[in-house]
């Protein structure tokens, strides 16, 4: 972990992804750019993101100089429950006038493996739109899972040191195919964001941010970025800590080496 970040709840939490979000975007867009992200589904995200559709910053950020990737995706069709590109569509995309073309989902209804291959190239001809930057991305969005996985990068999966961007993979207790985006891919961003909210997730995050071992068992160990947690999903860390500064101000911050 590159910092820690702790929210008096989900609300505040979506907030601040909300205004930081709204500042890159303006300051790439300043700078005669665009702004690219890269978002993740699960349960959790698309709550967080859903704060981008409320008047207050729907009608702020420049959208039509945002692009949007995409972690991961299930092999299944866009309109399946289970995409994840179908749940960031209902809660986000949907509500946004953001242009179709700024959209870069995996093609789940695809062959994995050769999608893995397509959308490998994709994010690099998206460099060419990114004006000689040397990162893919300007923002990735990450979950964690309680088995520690992040992306559909799961634990005893050896993706750790793939030198491709996008590799398939299974979920290990459903052998679902699933396509993702690799630590390569991830790491090649200038900031990284892990989201974590309710006690379903305070085990492994104390995990993470306390067990030396952590690094050679779970995938979201092994690609470094900023947490940003509620409360609740703090509650298994220091206590003092969190009782002192989560009522004074919207966000306490420690690093962790």
């Amino acid at each position: 972990m590159k910092s820690l970040c702790v929210f008096p709840d989900s609300e505040k939490l979506a907030e601040e992804i909300a205004r930081s979000w709204f500042e890159q975007a303006r300051q790439a867009v300043n700078n005669g750019g665009i702004f690219s992200v890269v978002l993740s589904g699960g349960s959790q995200g698309p709550a967080l993101y859903g704060k981008l559709t409320e008047p207050k910053w729907r009608g702020l950020i420049p959208w039509e100089s945002v692009h949007v990737f995409f972690t991961d995706e299930r092999c299944v069709s866009p309109d399946d429950k289970e995409s994840n590109f179908n749940t960031i569509c209902d809660h986000l995309l949907n509500h946004i006038s953001i242009p179709d073309k700024n959209i870069h989902r995996i093609r789940g209804e695809f062959d994995s493996v050769e999608e893995s291959f397509r959308y490998a190239e994709e994010i690099q001809s998206h460099l060419l739109l990114r004006k000689g930057k040397a990162c893919f991305f300007d923002w990735v969005f990450l979950g964690v899972g309680p088995d520690g996985h992040t992306a559909s990068l799961f634990p005893g999966h050896n993706l750790k040191n793939s030198n491709k961007l996008c590799e398939t993979t299974q979920h290990p207790k459903t052998g679902q195919l699933r396509i993702t985006m690799t630590p390569l891919a991830i790491n090649n961003s200038r900031r990284i964001t892990y989201h974590a909210i309710g006690k379903r997730k305070a085990e492994i995050v104390l995990k993470l941010a306390t067990d030396p071992s952590a690094a050679k068992l779970f995938p979201a160990a092994q690609i470094r970025g900023e947490w940003f947690l509620d409360r609740e999903a703090a509650s298994r860390l220091d206590l003092d800590f969190i009782n002192k500064f989560g009522e004074k101000s919207d966000c306490a911050k420690i690093n962790i080496d």
